[in-house]
């Protein structure tokens, strides 16, 4: 490939890994919240799951995590945008760090009421969060417990 080529690849993949990394900065202050949400981030970010360099994989999911985290108005986002099935996906394929993140983000939209944790379970995250529970990184073994913990919370039927 030319080095012109070359170049605009790269740019390409700086611009995505600046971008999210930004918004998952931005995400941790609720000040910051509405405005990325009127700016539609959650759209902007389901993609960036998908992509093929891992740091921007994760954090993406870390910045899906801090927003669904902040109230559930954002964790019905998660789920109206249909990423709960790219996560759960997703969970017994990535790196461990990803695992985490994505099991965050499982757990934050599953805190905030029965039906959020009910669209976590139907998503078919229990199997692949148990699954974690055999890894050998202690901070995916965590992370899934909380998540679980988090689903079974609400109510008999969900535990």
């Amino acid at each position: 490939m030319s080095r012109a080529v070359l170049q605009v690849f790269e740019q390409y993949q700086k611009a995505r890994v600046t971008f999210v990394q930004t918004v998952a900065d931005l995400s941790t202050r609720p000040q910051n919240v509405e405005a990325l949400q009127n700016a539609d981030v959650m759209s902007l970010l389901r993609p960036l799951l998908l992509d093929n360099v891992p740091s921007i994989q994760q954090s993406a999911a870390l910045a899906l995590g801090r927003l669904a985290n902040y109230n559930d108005d954002l964790a019905e986002a998660v789920v109206g945008n249909g990423i709960l099935p790219q996560l759960v996906y997703s969970l017994s394929e990535k790196n461990r760090f990803y695992k985490k993140a994505a099991a965050f983000v499982l757990r934050a939209v599953a805190k905030h009421s029965p039906q959020l944790a009910q669209a976590v379970v139907d998503s078919g995250a229990l199997d692949a969060l148990v699954g974690c529970l055999e890894e050998f990184d202690p901070s995916v073994k965590e992370a899934a417990a909380w998540a679980l913990g988090y689903i079974a919370r609400h109510n008999a039927e969900l535990a």
